[in-house]
């Protein structure tokens, strides 16, 4: 996988490990409620040592048994053996590292995909712009580290980190389709961002254009007043330049 900007992610290894929905090791569920605790643990911090404290944290929460490093080393044991390697995950004081790959590691493949569409955007390289974005999204198969944490204890910050960056690649991708005049088909699921995110001016930005280029007007000068009144009633603001200045091409050329 080459992480620099600017370049095309070149995956030479297929994604072994996934955190981008539910836990996965070659693409096959992992069973076992401690096994996926501690594998979600270590791949939430690769090829960096994590303590064996913060590890029986995630194993046991705030009450780890009075065996808890014996039991944390037998359940290193069975990872080991679910992964055939005694070489992955390595005792390092104070703790254990879990060796993970180029390109093994979906996450990590993901924002590698990020960072090249968002250098690659900057430059207004839009068909390579819709190439990273699309390898970037399939690679979603749910929301982040799904049924490994509580959601009562808010989302842990690998989650809301991984969520904003696919936003932000989603923007991108869209942005890719205007600019090459791919308008057809993305109107309903720019539609249902703007559902989901009503604050977010981006989506609805691109929503107003793709209708109004498709002999929409009316219907994107709506999306416009939808989006300034909530933004007026939540935030006291109104939309921004980006948005104003796409407005002002919809009323120039009805």
């Amino acid at each position: 996988m080459d992480g620099q900007w600017g370049k095309p992610v070149e995956v030479g290894v297929c994604v072994r490990f996934g955190l981008l929905g539910p836990l996965t090791v070659g693409g096959e569920s992992v069973g076992s409620g401690k096994i996926r605790s501690l594998l979600t643990a270590l791949l939430m911090r690769p090829g960096r040592v994590v303590p064996s404290e913060d590890l029986k944290l995630a194993l046991w929460g705030d009450e780890p048994p009075a065996s808890a490093t014996a039991s944390l080393h037998n359940h290193v044991a069975r990872l080991r053996r679910l992964l055939d390697s005694e070489d992955r995950v390595r005792a390092v004081p104070p703790g254990y590292l879990l060796r993970v790959g180029p390109g093994e590691l979906d996450t990590q493949v993901f924002e590698a995909h990020a960072r090249v569409a968002l250098a690659a955007h900057t430059r207004g390289d839009w068909p390579l712009v819709a190439e990273e974005t699309a390898a970037a999204l399939a690679l979603w198969r749910g929301a982040p580290l799904s049924g490994l944490y509580d959601p009562a204890d808010g989302e842990p910050a690998l989650v809301q980190r991984l969520g904003e960056t696919r936003l932000l690649v989603l923007e991108w991708k869209y942005e890719a389709e205007l600019r090459l005049d791919r308008h057809e088909g993305i109107g309903p699921e720019l539609a249902a961002l703007t559902g989901e995110f009503p604050l977010r001016e981006a989506f609805h930005r691109q929503l107003m254009l793709v209708l109004h280029r498709t002999g929409r007007q009316a219907e994107a000068l709506a999306v416009y007043q939808r989006l300034r009144s909530t933004l007026v009633e939540e935030l006291g603001v109104d939309p921004g330049p980006a948005v104003q200045e796409a407005h002002r091409e919809i009323l120039r050329e009805p």
